[in-house]
Formats: C-alpha cells, sequence, structure tokens
C-alpha cells in the first residue's frame, strides 16, 4: 500500500514530465489520469480513516501529506512573493500550467486558476510522497528528511527540461532564488510533520 500511494501521488510530477519529453500531453494527462488517481487516494484514504492514525495508516500519510504539502507550499510562495514583485519570473509558470491543462490560453482567471491548483497538487504531492517514505524509519528524521527531500527534487528537476521549457534563466539568480525557495518548503514540511507527528508510533 505505501508504494500504491507514492506512485499515485507522483503521477502529479508524472503529467509534467511527460509533456517535456512528449510521453503526453498535460491536457490528456490532466483530464484522464490525474482525477482519477486522486479519486483512488481519497478512497484508501477513507477506506482507512478508522484504523489508529500511526505513521503506519495510508489515511496518515495521505491526509497528514495533503495538509503539509499545502502549508508549505504557501510558505514556499510567500517567500518568492517580494522577489516576484521585485520583477523575477518566479510566478510565470503557473499561468503556463493553465494553458497546458487547458489546452487554451483564455479565459484568463480559469488559466490562472487551473495553473495554480496544479502547482498546490504538487506540493500536497511532495507530502503525501516524502511522508509514505519517512514512515519507514522507527523515528523518522522529519525536518531533516524533509529538507533533503525538497532539495533533491528541486536538484532533479532542474536536470530536466523545465528551466528551458518554460524560458526562465538557469543564472546564478535564478538558482539561488529557487534553491532557497525549496529550502523553505523543506523546513515548512518538516517542521508541520515534526509538530503532529513526532509522537505518532511508526
Amino acid at each position: 500500500m505505501r508504494f500504491v500511494v507514492f506512485g499515485l501521488a507522483s503521477l502529479s510530477f508524472a503529467c509534467l514530465l511527460g509533456q517535456f519529453y512528449g510521453f503526453w500531453t498535460m491536457r490528456f494527462f490532466g483530464c484522464w489520469v490525474l482525477p482519477p488517481a486522486t479519486a483512488i487516494l481519497c478512497f484508501i484514504a477513507w477506506q482507512h480513516r478508522n484504523e489508529p492514525k500511526d505513521l503506519g495508516s495510508p489515511y496518515t500519510w495521505i491526509v497528514r501529506g495533503t495538509i503539509g504539502g499545502i502549508i508549505a507550499a504557501f510558505a514556499y510562495d510567500l517567500y518568492r512573493l517580494p522577489f516576484v514583485l521585485r520583477g523575477a519570473p518566479l510566478f510565470k509558470v503557473f499561468p503556463r500550467f493553465g494553458e497546458l491543462l487547458l489546452g487554451n490560453t483564455e479565459p484568463r482567471w480559469l488559466v490562472h486558476s487551473v495553473g495554480w491548483t496544479y502547482h498546490f497538487s504538487n506540493g500536497v504531492a511532495l507530502g503525501i510522497m516524502f511522508l509514505a517514505m519517512i514512515s519507514l524509519f522507527k523515528k523518522p528524521p522529519f525536518l531533516v528528511g524533509a529538507i533533503c527531500w525538497a532539495l533533491i527534487v528541486e536538484a532533479l528537476l532542474l536536470l530536466t527540461p523545465y528551466a528551458a521549457f518554460f524560458g526562465l534563466p538557469l543564472d546564478s539568480k535564478f538558482l539561488t532564488l529557487t534553491l532557497t525557495a525549496h529550502l523553505i518548503f523543506g523546513i515548512s514540511l518538516g517542521a508541520y510533520f515534526r509538530a503532529r507527528l513526532a509522537s505518532a508510533p511508526a
């Protein structure tokens, strides 16, 4: 079940990676793969809702992972907001996500809404995936583990065509901003899990 939950959550990233490499379009994947995968995750959480809410429960991985991922994504964006207001193109990918998922550039409010929703779905996916993995440890290193997780994911993303695809400059300023933002994401994710789950049995 651990690998099922991890794999279903990872499909949020597969949606984008498949677009990069020409395996599928985000529109196809977002319409026909992500919705049923999300529904299955919700069903798994509901099915295990009456079990002990410990670190071995799929309910905990999915529900706590979702909450932690959303909180961390908000912290990530709040950290980047001052730089965006000064002209850094850190939010430009979100409407592009929306365009790719909708297959259209209008209406703009819907494009932005869908793009931002997909952005937060990636935050949720990272939370679920991390919690499913880290709960293998008898005493999970939530904070250190989440920081390493966030930085590794960002490093791997930079090895894909992500920057070139969205026209982002891979200069020292951009790299510093994106790596520190993911550091904030990892700290927020780990701090939430440590506060809520540190005493939960593995």
